[in-house]
């Protein structure tokens, strides 16, 4: 069981290109709130992550609390939790929001900004990805900024706190590094026109967030805390795919314990120390999870995904369900396929 494919499969990542920015200094742009920005790329507002990819020229990237980032040619932000945020030439121009300069969005195609004054051009393309649910285990295991640079260094600031990921990340990418190609792929598929383009991006997308969340993986350093961390440990990792493999499973921690040959105290705190709950309570909200995307298919009913995801009862399950989310099943069905 690969936990993270697992994941977004049951979270259902989408993506898409939806912005081309060719802007002359001075220029500075401030984002949208996250509401707004679903209800201009007509999505639920539930889980948006932006990214941004600089095709040519410079540009400062500024985020409230952390150190500004200038960005080349080549350099990609993903924000995993739409962090409000400001795109200038330079520093001292005052930001306009860019629900001010930037036109509706067409149908199926991607927006266009032509701007700014008369110096130095810059241009960048936007996208977004879209989860149909959110996962908090993996949201809050991301940093609220990761940037990929065509560089050889790892640098990250300090951790806020003991348990929390590293506020600001940059990922090395070399020249011909597979990243690198293809992010330059997206750039050229998202100034183009061929036939197939907005599926193209959407895929390109999609492929773009997971081997960023594999880099971001790979460099987490040994002591980081978090859903990410736990799915790469040892101990916490196994115990992981055994839940995603058998979600069903009438699990104890005693159980999960002697399937992963440690004993009952060393997984529950080993566990809770790098997820941030116990290894049951994560099963009870994996399970909801589940749920809710069976849900959404018109040929199960209540009783069927109840039993799908491991409750004896429709009655257990309706329990479990609302006090996850606040409605009964049958409700929030209605109100997703709706």
């Amino acid at each position: 069981m690969d936990v993270l494919s697992d994941t977004l499969r049951v979270v259902r990542l989408t993506g898409a290109v939806f912005l081309n920015a060719k802007l002359a200094a001075p220029w500075a742009i401030e984002s949208s709130p996250p509401d707004e920005l679903a209800q201009y790329l007509r999505l639920p507002s539930d889980c948006i992550a932006l990214f941004h990819i600089l095709v040519r020229g410079q540009g400062w990237f500024s985020v409230p609390s952390f150190a500004p980032v200038l960005l080349g040619p080549g350099d990609a932000i993903l924000l995993p939790r739409s962090t409000p945020h400001v795109m200038s030439s330079d520093q001292r121009t005052v930001p306009v929001p860019i629900r001010s300069v930037i036109p509706p969005l067409p149908p199926g195609g991607i927006a266009v900004i032509d701007g700014g004054g008369t110096g130095e051009l810059s241009q960048f393309i936007c996208g977004y990805l879209h989860c149909d649910q959110r996962f908090n285990p993996l949201i809050g295991a991301l940093p609220a900024l990761i940037v990929v640079h065509p560089c050889d260094v790892d640098r990250r600031e300090e951790a806020v706190n003991g348990n929390a990921p590293a506020p600001r990340v940059i990922l090395p990418i070399q020249a011909g590094d597979w990243l690198e190609t293809t992010l330059r792929h997206t750039v050229e598929e998202a100034l183009s026109e061929r036939p197939g383009n907005s599926d193209m991006l959407a895929r390109l997308s999609e492929i773009l967030f997971v081997e960023v969340l594999r880099r971001y993986m790979q460099h987490l350093p040994a002591a980081d805390h978090g859903w990410l961390a736990g799915v790469r440990d040892p101990i916490v990792g196994q115990a992981l795919r055994l839940l995603h493999a058998h979600p069903a499973r009438d699990w104890t921690v005693e159980d999960l314990a002697f399937a992963v040959a440690v004993s009952r105290s060393t997984l529950a705190q080993r566990f809770t120390a790098l997820i941030g709950e116990s290894p049951m309570r994560y099963l009870a909200g994996w399970r909801i999870q589940l749920a809710k995307q069976l849900l959404k298919q018109l040929n199960l009913s209540i009783v069927e995904v109840a039993e799908h995801v491991g409750y004896a009862s429709e009655a257990a399950f309706n329990r479990a369900f609302r006090r996850h989310v606040g409605l009964p099943p049958a409700a929030w069905a209605r109100a997703a396929r709706s």
